[in-house]
């Protein structure tokens, strides 16, 4: 069943006393979600013209970019990543080690597919009809692909396996290509032939989080470990454009198609930046203040970009500048 909920401002009512956000925020509360959540993913999926946000715990939502209305999906035990495609979520239960399909209208389940390597993050490939899971801590690092069947309701079955050593960290679709991080590098796979075609180091002494990539402009923000860093990257030749340091611990990128700018935070950090990125390498549009703890960070398609307020279960949206 999915439920509603309601929306405050930053300025309005919101207790920034323990939390203390920008005030041109806004606010988004998830119904009936625990007071604390440990976020790892979120993304917003065109095709739903929703925020997609695993909480964990505490379930599935599904978020307006618009009006901020926010939705919990399902009834599932635990909610850890998810993609969408073909009018469904695919949401990833590392504990149970499954895969479950939601309806997002009907909050109803599908197939749930079981996987056997320990899985960290899962997209949809919408060119091959497939479901790209992330399996870092696996005997052997890779990309595990499973493909579709043409009944929405039957399990998917397994097609193949991207072997990416000392990764992935990550993953990103765009382009005809799927971007991760290994080690200290920036990993391009070709998505039809399911083979790594480039790596590229990124300077980082380790790397972090979802590359985010400007298939228009052939950009890739590699995302370091430390000091809220962030690489850019030509996507012809693996040249180093660019660096940005937002300060903080890990680094969380974003971009924004519609707007053309990279976000990157860092967790711990409490500084959100906007970034203009070209050949001549990255400047700083614009920055917010955030939580210090929150894991998440992504961007929609009508001028906003999202984070996680790990302390208080819930997620803030601004307008891009």
């Amino acid at each position: 069943m999915l439920v509603a909920f309601s929306v405050g401002l930053a300025a309005c009512g919101s207790d920034q006393t323990a939390s203390p956000v920008a005030p041109g925020a806004r606010v988004v509360d998830l119904p009936g979600a625990q007071d604390a959540i440990d976020f790892d993913d979120i993304a917003y999926s065109p095709q739903l013209d929703r925020i997609i946000v695993p909480a964990r715990r505490s379930g599935l939502y599904l978020i307006d970019p618009r009006t901020g209305d926010a939705r919990r999906a399902g009834h599932l035990y635990g909610a850890d990543s998810a993609d969408a495609g073909e009018a469904t979520v695919f949401v990833v239960d590392r504990e149970r080690g499954t895969i479950t399909a939601v309806d997002p209208q009907s909050g109803r389940t599908g197939f749930s597919l079981t996987v056997d390597a320990p899985m960290d993050y899962v997209r949809y490939v919408r060119a091959t009809r497939e479901l790209w899971v992330t399996e870092p801590g696996a005997s052997t690092s890779g990309i595990e692909v499973f493909a579709l069947a043409t009944d929405p309701r039957a399990t998917p079955r397994r097609a193949g396996f991207v072997a990416v050593p000392d990764g992935p960290e990550g993953l990103t679709i765009a382009g005809g290509a799927a971007y991760t991080h290994a080690g200290s590098d920036l990993v391009a796979v070709d998505l039809r032939q399911r083979r790594v075609t480039a790596r590229w180091p990124t300077g980082c002494r380790g790397t972090h989080g979802f590359p985010r990539v400007d298939v228009e402009h052939r950009l890739a923000l590699a995302s370091c470990a430390s000091e809220g860093t962030v690489s850019l990257l030509s996507l012809d030749d693996g040249r180093q454009l660019g660096r940005y340091s937002a300060g903080g611990g890990v680094a969380l990128p974003a971009f924004s198609r519609a707007a053309g700018h990279f976000y990157v935070r860092a967790d711990p950090g409490a500084k959100l930046v906007t970034l203009a990125a070209s050949d001549a390498g990255l400047a700083e549009v614009d920055h917010v203040s955030v939580p210090e703890a929150g894991h998440c960070l992504t961007a929609d398609d009508v001028g906003h970009y999202w984070t996680c307020d790990a302390d208080h279960g819930r997620v803030l949206r601004f307008d891009d500048p």
